[in-house]
């Protein structure tokens, strides 16, 4: 497969990710996680053009999520990548975003321990068991 074909594929997916964001997967979003928060970044080009779309799940905290980057924004991603913001606002969502970021916390802490290239099926394991138990599609 050509480096363009990847950089394509990798585009898309990224694509959907970011617009099912509102009502779609967030297990896929959670993986970054795993080793560390920032999103990944898979077409920079895409991720600079795009408005970020962010929301407020708790009092004083967002999530910013951007076309190109899989998964939420960190703060330094948000400045490079956030010129333009888009407001999502949902009471659902933000409940549905809350509880995310609650597996998220209780799953960081329970990987913790096993190391960096060996996480991602123990992650994926606890997240689906978290998100479940919240009450959330994964």
């Amino acid at each position: 497969m050509r480096e363009e074909e990847i950089e394509e594929i990798a585009t898309k997916v990224a694509e959907k990710l970011s617009e099912d964001i509102a009502v779609g997967n967030l297990m896929l979003h959670s993986v970054p996680y795993q080793e560390g928060s920032p999103g990944i970044v898979v077409n920079e080009t895409t991720a600079m053009a795009a408005p970020c779309r962010c929301i407020e799940y708790r009092p004083g905290k967002k999530l910013c999520f951007s076309r190109g980057i899989i998964g939420a924004l960190s703060d330094e991603q948000e400045t490079v990548y956030c010129p333009v913001t888009e407001k999502l606002e949902s009471p659902g969502l933000e409940k549905r975003l809350a509880d995310w970021m609650d597996s998220v916390e209780t799953c960081k802490a329970e990987i913790a321990h096993i190391p960096k290239g060996e996480r991602l099926e123990p992650w994926l394991g606890c997240m689906s068991r978290e998100l479940r138990a919240s009450g959330i599609e994964a």
